[in-house]
């Protein structure tokens, strides 16, 4: 590994190494004074019963144990735009003194970085406390819809439930298929029901690990036929399923794959607005570690069939730091790519 490609993890050793070396006294008492009798709010960027509500009730319920002065911990559901809603309020509105943390979806993180004027925030602003797994997306068929193989996904018209729209676009744009999608949806879990009512026939980006939190029936009845998967390498439970990295034939192809499949190593990402005093930020992100760490919760987390495969937010804020770097005309190219050459134009005029 040469010295430029291993900064990145190195940085985020010596970041981790220099938290563990911080005195406990020097900011915990502090800290502690501040959280004692406080309520911590966990804002969910989703409506409830998703995947990443679950995620959020799930840490909600063991995280304020884990936190200096042990503040009670609430969640309130923000849902709308795919989690930009909460991410831009997270960045202009809600409390900047430890007291409010998010959690939405990872694209968000992507819209602001490809200059997308609905997300009002900048991605590497925000402070990161972590994400609770690495995960994988996928695109699945619904077993009634005749689209049982990914050939037929890529060459036919399917109709879609979509609540974010960049995976789809992405596969229209750079293979050629024929992806047709109602959008409108508030979060996942509409998407979810329309799915079950036949108002669509399909979905993308929707995580291996929320199919098997809140529908894993569906995979047990063979409800889903599961088509395509977007990750850096084959989850170890969809053995045959296609990666999307193998559908690339061009380098500027494979560049931009990779950008987009950067986020999936903040699959469930928690965050607190900008601002935040640095050392109740590492109170949060040392507990949002400890808790991934807590039998109680992964117990918690097995029920309910969540994986847990955690990233510091450390690690989070080098990844997204390393991506905005990316040179623009990629990025530009990529904006066409995922949302349209037109609404790609109307952004630069905004």
């Amino acid at each position: 590994m040469t010295w430029p490609l291993a900064w990145p993890l190195v940085r985020s050793t010596l970041i981790a190494a220099a938290v563990l070396y911080v005195p406990a006294q020097s900011f915990a008492g502090p800290v502690e004074d501040f959280y004692r009798g406080k309520r911590l709010t966990i804002y969910v960027g989703s409506s409830s019963g998703g995947g990443t509500d679950l995620y959020g009730r799930t840490v909600a319920r063991f995280l304020g144990k884990h936190i200096p002065g042990q503040p009670s911990v609430t969640v309130v559901n923000m849902p709308g735009a795919n989690g930009l809603v909460l991410a831009n309020q997270l960045h202009r509105s809600l409390p900047k003194d430890g007291t409010a943390i998010g959690t939405f979806d990872r694209a968000a993180a992507l819209h602001a970085i490809w200059g997308n004027p609905a997300a009002q925030f900048q991605a590497t602003e925000l402070n990161w406390i972590g994400s609770a797994n690495v995960d994988t997306s996928l695109c699945v068929a619904w077993h009634t819809s005749g689209i049982d193989t990914l050939d037929k996904f890529l060459t036919r018209e399917v109709v879609l439930g979509s609540s974010t729209i960049y995976h789809a676009n992405l596969l229209n744009s750079l293979f050629g298929a024929k992806l047709k999608q109602v959008r409108g949806y508030p979060g996942g879990n509409d998407v979810v029901l329309a799915l079950e009512r036949g108002e669509v026939q399909g979905r993308c980006n929707w995580s291996w690990s929320s199919i098997i939190s809140t529908r894993a029936d569906w995979i047990r009845d063979k409800k889903l036929n599961v088509l395509l998967q977007f990750a850096d390498e084959k989850h170890p439970e969809l053995p045959n399923v296609t990666l999307v990295t193998d559908l690339a034939k061009t380098e500027q192809q494979r560049q931009m794959l990779d950008l987009v499949l950067s986020s999936q190593t903040m699959a469930r990402p928690f965050a607190a607005p900008p601002g935040v005093p640095a050392e109740r930020v590492i109170a949060l992100r040392k507990a949002f570690m400890d808790v991934t760490k807590d039998p109680n919760f992964i117990a918690a987390a097995t029920a309910q069939q969540l994986e847990v495969s955690p990233v510091s937010g450390e690690q989070i804020q080098d990844t997204l730091a390393r991506i905005s770097k990316t040179p623009k005309d990629v990025i530009r190219t990529l904006r066409d790519v995922v949302l349209g050459t037109e609404a790609s134009a109307a952004m630069d005029k905004q």
